[in-house]
């Protein structure tokens, strides 16, 4: 026993309560079980040397005992109508209850003893059920099935009761529970309830429900002075749940509930294990084994640390891994705040848990880490990384506060996934690197700006949202999230940006900016949604893209590279719009001409065709831009063939861009304007009046001359022969600026009267196309 009680000092709390326990079990170990009364339901109790038999005639039992002790070779047997028949031993002697014996039950036992319950080493307790308290409760409402325990009057100087201490080994049934309860609970044995629950509570007030044969639940209904829920043996409940739960008066800063041992509670068979670990007030110490995982089929179970504050021990081994499902979580939450700490003296003194001891357990569970800020404190409330946190595998950090977080310290996690919900503001002074992040928090405010980050799929439902990436971005599906949604403003900046899932907010303005030098739209023509705004997408240039049928119904911004934040073009152009950092080319050519001799030509924008590489027809009309709909030109169409009085021939047609929007380059190429003479026709001379055939009189012949007068007559035909005659050619070929006279420069503007160029009225506000 001396061993026994060695191995049990683990803390001076169960030091303590041990060594009290056990003195007095000694002291009065002769009494045994005495002056038992029943007071409640249909029994009897017969002893035969060192074994006493219950036998339990009706579901309900109650019996008074002034004491009710066993000691080692002793033992004590309920023989009970079946699973769901409850036994109540209530001791209302002096005496603290010391079972050093054996307790066999086929249904479920109470022994409440406000002096206290010790199961002394060598104890062996094989029940359907147990619950041993210290915390009273009255005959009347255990026989209504009214289950809650409180400090009784005639022990109110214990404030609730003595300590309940197991050193032993109790066993329930499956399914079964086995439940320490009072102002202290503490296991230094072995208690092992299979599919069932394991329970130690420390409180004033505690309050229990039971199913037929099970517990469903406890809690803590009001605090004790010095309470402690510890566990420094070893707990089983695979299949079931494991629960450490306290609530002190002001002890804010003290250990409440804490683990040294061994807690385990694995999946069986459909059923995933639990472990609580909860301090209404007060500080849960973690330390020793916390173990839900599922080594033989099925999925990690939920192990839960919560308190005013958690401290987790360095060497703590925590795991909800599962070989063939799916990997728990363990869940760390506290009041205030909570610091992941460096692995320095300050981290090792005041954090929740270290970095390094972070990072071994993310290999082998999902962690969440949560800080809440408590009514009347709400500067609190806040995450803290403060040292660097790295795991290989696929696991999920979840961090949740109310008041803000902050990652001073780099997290790591190529293959994981990073979860932050806040309902304050997020920021960064280290970089991200994730395979997966998400956002949450309708109120929250997320800067997460640093150039390291390197994120694969985020996804996000919260406030504002400004994030840059330095690795291909997917907007996606994370952590049940779908795509980006946001009351405020959302900046996404990565060197590739892919949109799985659509991007939405309800802010005014400009309330969606992508940055990125190649675009991807898979989410259809609405990926992009701002009711209340609008949305600005820059890239490097149309041809990388692929819009995916979203619209702007705007001309693009040329030119324009995201620098940060909307530039002052980008400002003023209202309507959702594209920009590209690539300069839209025009091409301005003009058409070829035939003009009639002597027929003045006054050239304009209709003599000259416009043409863009970047047609936003090409690109499923994503953007506006065609060569009807356009920025204004100021180009000037020239040709010396314009000019009255142009001889007959070739000029060429040429066009000057003398200025432009910005972003566009113009290049030009010329034309011909060809002038043609009036054809010629050829001329009949009219024939003379036809006489009557006289005799024919020998004629003198006449000189040559005669010819050329009787020609004249016929006006024109002998000119025309001379101008041919006297002039060589037209020069058709003639080479452009060489003619004779030219006509005047004349300037144009793209019209909307004479090519459609006019913009949409909210395209480009403050310019119109003018002649």
């Amino acid at each position: 026993m001396i061993k026994a009680l060695r191995a049990s000092t683990a803390s001076p709390a169960l030091r303590f309560c041990s060594a009290t326990l056990l003195s007095a079990a000694f002291a009065y170990a002769h009494a045994e079980l005495t002056g038992a009364r029943v007071v409640g339901g249909s029994g009897s109790v017969t002893s035969a040397g060192p074994n006493t038999t219950i036998q339990q005639n009706s579901g309900r039992l109650a019996i008074d005992w002034n004491s009710f002790s066993t000691r080692p070779g002793e033992s004590v047997t309920f023989n009970q109508p079946g699973a769901n028949a409850i036994a109540l031993n209530r001791v209302v002697g002096p005496r603290p209850s010391a079972l050093f014996g054996r307790l066999d039950a086929n249904g479920q036992v109470f022994i409440v003893n406000p002096n206290g319950v010790i199961f002394g080493p060598g104890a062996q307790v094989n029940v359907g059920g147990l619950l041993a308290s210290s915390l009273d409760l009255s005959t009347n409402d255990f026989m209504s099935g009214h289950y809650t325990f409180a400090g009784g009057e005639r022990h109110h100087h214990h404030r609730g009761g003595g300590a309940v201490v197991n050193l032993g080994t109790i066993e329930s049934a499956p399914g079964g529970y086995v439940a320490l309860i009072g102002t202290r609970a503490i296991n230094a044995g072995t208690i092992d309830s299979p599919g069932g629950f394991a329970a130690l509570a420390a409180g004033e007030r505690i309050a229990v429900t039971l199913g037929d044969h099970s517990m469903i639940g406890l809690s803590v209904e009001r605090g004790a002075l010095n309470a402690l829920a510890a566990n420094h043996g070893l707990i089983q409940a695979d299949g079931g749940q494991a629960w450490l739960a306290a609530s002190a008066e002001d002890a804010l800063f003290n250990n409440v509930v804490n683990n040294t041992g061994i807690i385990r509670a694995r999946s069986a068979v459909n059923q995933n294990g639990v472990i609580r670990l909860v301090a209404d007030t007060g500080v849960v110490q973690v330390g020793g084994t916390l173990d839900a995982s599922a080594p033989n089929g099925g999925n990690g179970g939920i192990i839960e640390t919560a308190g005013t504050q958690v401290r987790v021990a360095p060497d703590a081994q925590v795991t909800t891994a599962a070989a063939s499902g799916q990997t728990g979580t363990w869940r760390i939450a506290s009041d205030f705040a909570a610091l992941v700490g460096a692995d320095d003296d300050i981290g090792r003194r005041f954090g929740t848990i270290q970095s390094a001891t972070l990072s071994r357990v993310l290999e082998s569970t999902n962690v969440s880490i949560s800080a809440a800020s408590p009514p009347g404190f709400a500067p609190f409330g806040f995450v803290l990384i403060d040292g660097p946190v790295a795991w290989r595998g696929a696991n999920m950090l979840s961090l949740a506060a109310q008041s803000g977080i902050r990652l001073d310290a780099s997290i790591s996690a190529p293959r994981g996934t990073l979860s932050m919900t806040t309902a304050g503001t997020a920021t960064q002074r280290a970089s991200i690197e994730a395979a997966n992040v998400a956002l949450q928090g309708g109120a929250g405010v997320y800067q997460l700006t640093n150039v390291g980050n390197r994120i694969g799929t985020f996804a996000a439902n919260a406030g504002s949202i400004a994030l840059a990436d330095s690795a291909p971005l997917t907007i996606g599906n994370v952590a049940g999230l779908t795509g980006v949604s946001a009351s405020g403003a959302v900046t996404l900046t990565a060197p590739s940006l892919t949109l799985a899932a659509p991007v939405a907010s309800r802010a005014s303005g400009t309330a969606i900016t992508l940055a990125a030098a190649t675009f991807v739209n898979r989410a259809g023509a609405r990926a992009l949604a701002a009711p209340n705004g609008r949305w600005l997408v820059y890239s490097d240039a149309p041809d990388s893209d692929a819009f995916g049928g979203l619209q702007s119904a705007n001309l693009a911004l040329w030119g324009d590279a995201y620098t940060g934040g909307a530039d002052a073009r980008a400002a003023s152009a209202s309507g959702n719009r594209f920009a590209f950092n690539a300069l839209q080319q025009v091409t301005l050519t003009a058409i070829n001409l035939d003009v009639p001799f002597d027929t003045p030509r006054t050239l304009g924008p209709n003599d000259v065709t416009i043409a863009l590489r970047y047609n936003g027809a090409n690109y499923g009309g994503a953007f506006a831009d065609s060569p009807a709909i356009h920025e204004p030109f100021v180009f000037t169409v020239t040709s010396t063939g314009a000019a009255p009085g142009a001889t007959i021939g070739t000029y060429a047609i040429t066009i000057t861009a003398t200025g432009g929007p910005t972003g566009y380059k113009i290049t030009t190429q010329g034309g011909t304007l060809r002038i043609a003479g009036a054809p010629s026709q050829p001329v009949t001379p009219p024939s003379p009046p036809v006489q009557p055939v006289t005799p024919v009189q020998p004629v003198t012949p006449e000189t040559p001359g005669t010819v050329v007068t009787t020609a004249a007559t016929v006006p024109g035909i002998l000119d025309s022969v001379r101008t041919d005659a006297a002039n060589p050619a037209p020069l058709y070929n003639a080479t452009p600026g060489l003619q004779p006279e030219s006509a005047p420069l004349v300037q144009q503007r793209t019209d909307s009267t004479s090519d459609g160029s006019r913009l949409p009225d909210d395209a480009w506000p403050g310019h119109v196309c003018r002649m």
